[in-house]
């Protein structure tokens, strides 16, 4: 702000503390709220003290920079102010003000929000979350520092150096400042390099971001509006999707089963189920790539409005805007042109440090739905050419023109190889239950107690023990699956195997296979509990591996728990037997 003071001759060196002052007690406040803000997010401070700080302070930050920035303005619009020009500092007061006043709105809905109990009263961040705050922390550092590195070694203004490092960082290029010092050149070297790796970083934060909180909202939003859609589309008398979903009408729409069993009915309802589950994510990611484009093209042709307005005086026309907004966009940077007003180059910066996440987001949703069909497509044609997969070419041909993709869908997500089956109840593979070599050592324990058992002909000991050694070894799967992100999605049969673990309803022999086990048995114990209900584990923030994870931990706490009962109950029972003995034998003597 003091720069835009200092050009206006008429201004008074009093008039230039007093803006200086009030800009400084603006930072101040900013600075508490900012810090209030970071205190609570890492639950130092009680959300209830330190929301009305940060929301009170970046107001007050707000007012503040407006009380300055529109008695400047008024002035420069005074005659005798005629050919002065705003700084690139008042800008970035004009832009501060904005984003404080436009934060602190957010945070009172959030506050009001968490009063009405809409939302929580505390930020639990994830790792990504504090990760990609620290980062782009350490960015702005970065930046900074370094711009006031190269102001005082190029003799530039500070501002001016704030917007080389930033198209530096960026990767754009623009060219209109460039080092002309030794020193300068020297130290770019390891400065670019550092800038991009921690742009790399913040790049890869925000995509994991992205894939971790916002993807799941909007992703549960639309499962539930497809799952009642389609839901309703099966059970109706007229199924007027028969290839998208199955017939869901013999079961009245109220899920009580009148031609099929109980067994065959929660096979179809699985299969409806997965169907929608699949439907809502193909929505999610067209709908996710759609959005972000628009925001791109906003980005876009805003940003091109905002250059051609700003550089008037050089006679863009709005395509030239466009071209280099476009340019910049994409970090092409040709150098033909670029911003020399303050506006253009105060906005360039805010606008594309804004552009970096638009373009990372748009990026990845191509991938998840562009790029990863062209890539389907690709590998097909490939194997049915010059390029065969592991399966003879006749045999790939064959699966293409004989069976149709209901078929292959449906045998994935039943395990089944054939897909009559759903209504016949009959199973034709048979997946064994592989026991893992490594046994941790609560999981060997267990198997120790189960042979033990065995050799002296405890039975009931032996059943028992041997479930407890099968919820290990289930846990510790799901554990596995869990800490390499994989995205494992269960069939049918594997789903009865697990349900019938979590219910305990029939310990599990040695012998059992996957399609021998009961599949009713959690079923049973959640009286009206279906598989197009809207609490499934199908649905909800939980993937199956950690549903899975959850419930198998729980069950296998239940039966130790049981155990630990048992066994007290034992041992009391023992020392009051022997305690009889004991009065009995003395009352002999």
């Amino acid at each position: 702000m003091l720069w835009s003071i200092r050009q206006l001759s008429l201004c008074p060196i009093l008039t230039i503390l007093r803006v200086t002052a009030i800009n400084a007690v603006s930072l101040l406040f900013a600075l508490i709220a900012n810090l209030s803000l970071s205190l609570n997010m890492a639950r130092r401070i009680r959300f209830e003290v330190a929301q009305p700080i940060t929301i009170i302070g970046w107001y007050i930050s707000s007012v503040l920079l407006i009380a300055i920035l529109i008695p400047i303005g008024v002035i420069m619009y005074k005659p005798e102010n005629e050919g002065h020009i705003y700084a690139q500092s008042y800008f970035y007061g004009t832009f501060a003000a904005g984003i404080y006043f436009i934060i602190s709105t957010l945070l009172t809905v959030t506050a009001y929000g968490a009063y009405k109990g809409h939302c929580d009263r505390e930020f639990k961040l994830t790792t990504s979350q504090r990760t990609l705050m620290l980062q782009t922390i350490i960015l702005f550092v970065y930046l900074l520092v370094g711009a006031e590195v190269y102001a005082t070694i190029e003799g530039w203004r500070f501002l001016d150096a704030v917007y080389w490092a930033d198209y530096t960082l960026l990767t754009i290029g623009v060219g209109n400042y460039v080092p002309m010092t030794h020193l300068g050149r020297g130290l770019l070297f390891p400065y670019a390099v550092g800038g991009i790796v921690i742009l790399g970083l913040i790049i890869s934060s925000i995509r994991t971001l992205m894939l971790e909180r916002g993807r799941q909202k909007i992703a549960d939003l639309l499962m539930e509006h497809t799952r009642r859609m389609l839901v309703k589309e099966a059970a109706s008398s007229r199924n007027r999707l028969p290839g998208l979903i199955p017939d869901l009408s013999m079961t009245n729409g109220n899920l009580e089963t009148t031609d099929i069993s109980e067994r065959e009915r929660q096979k179809l309802e699985f299969i409806t189920m997965r169907r929608i589950r699949q439907v809502a994510t193909l929505q999610y990611k067209w709908i996710s790539l759609i959005v972000s484009l628009t925001m791109w093209m906003v980005m876009w042709l805003i940003g091109a409005v905002v250059f051609w307005r700003s550089e008037d005086e050089r006679t863009w026309s709005y395509f030239e805007a466009l071209y280099f907004a476009y340019t910049t966009l994409l970090t092409i940077g040709y150098g033909d042109f670029y911003p020399i007003s303050s506006l253009g180059k105060a906005f360039f910066v805010f606008w594309s440090l804004l552009a970096v996440p638009t373009i990372t987001i748009l990026i990845s949703n191509i991938g998840d739905t562009l790029i990863r069909s062209v890539r389907d497509i690709t590998i097909f044609l490939g194997e049915i050419t010059i390029l065969p997969g592991d399966e003879p070419f006749l045999d790939r041909i064959r699966s293409v023109l004989h069976i149709s993709w209901r078929d292959r869908w449906l045998q994935e997500v039943t395990g089944e190889q054939n897909a009559q089956d759903i209504l016949s109840g009959t199973e034709s593979n048979k997946k064994e239950v592989n026991a893992d070599a490594e046994r941790d050592a609560l999981e060997a324990e267990e198997h120790k107690r189960e042979e033990s058992a065995r050799e002296r002909g405890d039975i009931a000991a032996e059943n028992i023990h041997h479930y407890h050694y099968i919820l290990f070894r289930e846990i510790r799967k799901m554990m596995d699956y869990a800490r390499s992100n994989i995205t494992k999605e269960f069939d049918y049969l594997e789903w009865e195997y697990y349900l019938s673990l979590i219910s305990g309803d029939r310990k599990p022999s040695t012998s059992d296979t996957l399609s021998e086990r009961p599949g009713d048995g959690y079923q049973s114990q959640k009286k009206g509990w279906s598989w197009i209900d809207r609490k499934n584990p199908l649905v909800g923030e939980h993937s199956e591996v950690q549903w899975l994870l959850n419930e198998l931990t729980e069950a296998l706490e239940r039966e130790l728990k049981l155990a630990s009962r048992a066994y007290h109950s034992s041992e009391q029972s023992g020392e009051s037997d022997g305690g009889k003995t004991r009065a009995a034998s003395g009352g002999g003597a």
